[in-house]
Formats: C-alpha cells, sequence, structure tokens
C-alpha cells in the first residue's frame, strides 16, 4: 500500500512531488504481460471480477561465501550481482534518475570512458566478483539492452 493513498486523489500536502507525476495507462488482454522496471510506483484496477496478478522478485538464496569468492560464479550468483549493481546506481544517483543513470554507464562503456566514475566503481563490483575485464562490458550491456532508455508508451495502446 502507497503512502501516497489513491493516485486519483493523492495527499499533495505530504507528497508535493506526486503533483508532478506523469502516468501512463493501457489496458491488459488475455495472455499480455506488464513489465514494470525496477524503481517504477504503480497502481492497478481490474476491470472486472476476473482477474490474476503474479509478481516475480528474484530470490536467488544467499551464497555461502565463509571460504571466500568462488572462482566463477553460477548464474543465480549473477543475478544477484545484476540487482545490487542496479541498486546500488538507483540509490547513489536516485531513482528518478535511475533511466539517465544507466544510459549514461552505457555510454560510457561504449565509448570507452574508462575514468566515467560511474563506470569505475561498477567495474570495480564485478572485480570483486572476478569477474574477467573481458567478460565485464558485455555482461552490463545485457543488463542495460532492452530495459533503459526504451519509450514504453509506444506498447500501450490507447
Amino acid at each position: 500500500q502507497s503512502m501516497v493513498g489513491s493516485p486519483v486523489s493523492p495527499d499533495l500536502g505530504a507528497f508535493p512531488k506526486f503533483g508532478g507525476s506523469v502516468g501512463h495507462y493501457g489496458t491488459l488482454k488475455a495472455g499480455d504481460l506488464l513489465y514494470l522496471p525496477y524503481g517504477w510506483w504503480h497502481w492497478l484496477r481490474n476491470l472486472d471480477h476476473f482477474a490474476i496478478s503474479v509478481s516475480f522478485w528474484s530470490t536467488t538464496p544467499p551464497s555461502d561465501l565463509s571460504k571466500g569468492v568462488p572462482e566463477t560464479f553460477s548464474e543465480h550468483m549473477l543475478t544477484r550481482v545484476r540487482r545490487n549493481l542496479e541498486t546500488m546506481i538507483a540509490q547513489q544517483h536516485g531513482p528518478e534518475n535511475h533511466d539517465s543513470s544507466m544510459l549514461g554507464l552505457r555510454d560510457a562503456i561504449l565509448s570507452k570512458k574508462e575514468q566515467d566514475p560511474v563506470l569505475q566503481q561498477v567495474r570495480g563490483l564485478l572485480a570483486a566478483v572476478r569477474m574477467p575485464a573481458e567478460k565485464q562490458d558485455v555482461f552490463l550491456l545485457e543488463c542495460i539492452d532492452g530495459r533503459f532508455g526504451v519509450d514504453w508508451n509506444r506498447h500501450v495502446a490507447g
């Protein structure tokens, strides 16, 4: 439950920035899927009594690092690295800047701007999990491409 209350009649005294928010709307039909990017606040309404909602949260089990960092990370462990990386960037630059921060990281990778402070910080995280430098760019671009810088409105009819 949001502290803002209903988006139809929000408490703008307590949450004045909500007045400048922009909404998107769409109607899902059978077989449709709605993807909500990290940090997006959302409000859904059912048009009829028959609807189902499924949320997916990565529940990758904690890894036993008591013997040190493993030489290679499993796919499950890399899922946690992706989430931690994304959370770190969102916390540092603010969720409202998350899209532009991730796109800035992408630009730094593609432009080979190794002195970019965000890229240096991310490379430090990936080095700590023993990801070889030659695999880092591919890993990062897979995290970013298709998720950030997308005009989601073009996928919404109406």
